[in-house]
């Protein structure tokens, strides 16, 4: 048998489990190019590029890939989260060493 946890609290999940699930991309505005941007000549920035991957093996770009998160959440956190999602209005929590 699963047991879950909640990630906010910590506490075992009771019957009532709640999923979250976040997808971070970088957004695309079309009406952001300018002629400039469409005028510029890349071919010297793919050819830096396409001469790395060929020294590493890996092709990284500045973070563009799509990355998805899941969370379980119990009834009392998904509940203060449906209420402030990014957290914006919560207290900071204090984190202290064990020293």
């Amino acid at each position: 048998m699963l047991h879950y946890s909640c990630d906010l609290c910590g506490q075992k999940t009771k019957d009532n489990r709640f999923v979250v699930r976040l997808e971070v991309y970088p957004s695309f505005d079309p009406e952001a190019i300018t002629e400039a941007d469409l005028e510029q000549d890349n071919l010297e920035e793919i050819s830096e590029l396409l001469a790395e991957m060929d020294l590493t093996g890996e092709l990284h770009l500045d973070d563009c890939e799509p990355r998805t998160y899941r969370y379980d959440l119990c009834e009392d956190c998904c509940r203060e989260y449906r209420k402030d999602p990014l957290a914006l209005h919560r207290p900071r929590r204090m984190r202290f060493s064990e020293n």
